[in-house]
C-alpha cells in the first residue's frame, strides 16, 4: 500500500534525516562482546544470566501462552531467561566492546550506541496482540519502561555517567522491533537493523492511535532500542557500558537488557572511507577535488 507507506513517511518526518536503510549485514562485534562484570541485585532472579546480554537484541520470542517462537514487536518484548539479564535492585552490568565506539560525525542522528531492554509500548485498542496481523493492533503512545542509569568508559575505570547531562536512560523507549511488515503480501518481512539509530526526535507519544505496523514503518529500518550520543559527555570514543539500577527506593521495576551495539556508519571500524574522501563525507565529489586544488603544490617540509 504505497500511499500508506508515503503517509507514514510524512507524519514522523523530522529534523534528523539518516541514510536509506539497507539490510543488516551481521557482525558479532557490532555488539558488546563480554560482560566484565556483574553485580547481581535484589529480585534478578531467574534473569540472572549476565551473557544473555552479549551479541544482538533477540528476533523472536516465545512463552507459555505462545509456545512457538515468534516475530518480537513494540507491544511484546523478548522475555526469556536466556534473552534477558535483569540488573536487580542495587545491581549493575557492566559489559565492553572489542573495539573502540566513536563518537563519529556520519553516525545517523548523532547516536553512537544503542541499548535494547524489554520496554514494551501498551497496547489502546480494543484487540489484544496474538501475534497475527499487526495492522489490527493500536499503541496508545505510552511504554512500560524499566529505566536504567548508563555511564561509559575508556578503560573500564573512569567512568561518565548520562546522568550528568539528563539522560537517556536504557531500557526506555524505543520497544524493540524484529522484522518489517510486508503490508502487501500480509508477511514479516527481512531483518529489522539494530545497528541504525531510532530518529530521537521521535517520541511514544507521537506514535499513539497507530497500529503496530504503522510504528515499525515509522522507526524507518532501525529495530529500535534507546540511543546514546557520547559526544554530549565531552568524549571522542568509549568502549566500556555500565548500567545500573536505579537507586529510588519508591521505584518497582527494574531494568532489564538484552543487546548492546556500536552504531554503523561510513567510516567506523568495518566501514572505511572512500579512497579519495578528503573530507570524509562518506563520498568521493567536487568538494574533495576542490580541497586537494586549493592546496596543489602546497608543502610543510623542504620541497624539492
Amino acid at each position: 500500500m504505497r500511499w500508506k507507506r508515503i503517509y507514514i513517511a510524512l507524519a514522523f518526518a523530522s529534523f534528523c534525516f539518516a541514510p536509506v536503510a539497507k539490510a543488516y549485514d551481521y557482525d558479532a562485534n557490532d555488539f558488546a562482546i563480554e560482560v566484565v562484570d556483574y553485580v547481581e541485585g535484589t529480585g534478578a532472579e531467574p534473569f540472572n544470566k549476565p551473557d544473555s546480554a552479549i551479541g544482538r537484541p533477540s528476533l523472536e520470542t516465545g512463552g507459555a501462552k505462545f509456545p512457538e517462537m515468534e516475530p518480537v514487536v513494540p507491544v511484546y518484548q523478548p522475555w526469556l531467561v536466556d534473552q534477558l539479564v535483569r540488573i536487580g535492585g542495587g545491581g549493575q552490568l557492566t559489559a565492553r566492546f572489542s573495539h573502540p565506539v566513536a563518537n563519529d560525525k556520519n553516525n545517523p542522528c548523532g547516536i553512537d550506541f544503542i541499548i535494547f531492554g524489554n520496554a514494551f509500548m501498551t497496547i489502546g485498542g480494543e484487540n489484544e496482540w496474538d501475534f497475527g496481523n499487526p495492522e489490527d493492533v493500536t499503541v496508545n503512545g505510552e511504554v512500560a519502561a524499566e529505566p536504567g542509569i548508563v555511564s561509559v568508559s575508556q578503560d573500564g575505570v573512569s567512568w561518565y555517567s548520562f546522568e550528568t547531562v539528563g539522560g537517556p536512560r536504557a531500557d526506555t523507549f524505543a520497544s524493540t522491533a524484529g522484522y518489517e511488515w510486508d503490508d502487501v503480501n500480509d508477511v514479516w518481512g527481512k531483518e529489522l537493523d539494530p545497528t541504525r539509530p531510532m530518529d530521537p526526535n521521535l517520541s511514544a507519544s507521537d506514535l499513539a492511535g497507530k497500529t503496530v505496523a504503522e510504528v515499525i514503518e515509522a522507526y524507518d529500518g532501525s529495530a529500535g532500542g534507546t540511543g546514546f550520543d557520547i559526544g554530549t559527555l565531552g568524549l571522542d570514543w568509549i568502549e566500556y557500558v555500565r548500567i545500573e539500577d536505579d537507586p529510588d527506593p519508591d521505584s518497582s521495576v527494574t531494568t532489564e537488557i538484552d543487546a548492546i551495539a556500536d552504531v554503523s556508519c561510513c567510516g567506523d571500524y568495518r566501514h572505511p572511507f572512500p579512497v579519495g574522501d578528503v573530507n570524509k563525507d562518506c563520498i568521493v565529489d567536487a568538494r574533495d577535488l576542490a580541497l586537494v586544488a586549493g592546496s596543489w603544490l602546497d608543502c610543510t617540509w623542504d620541497c624539492p
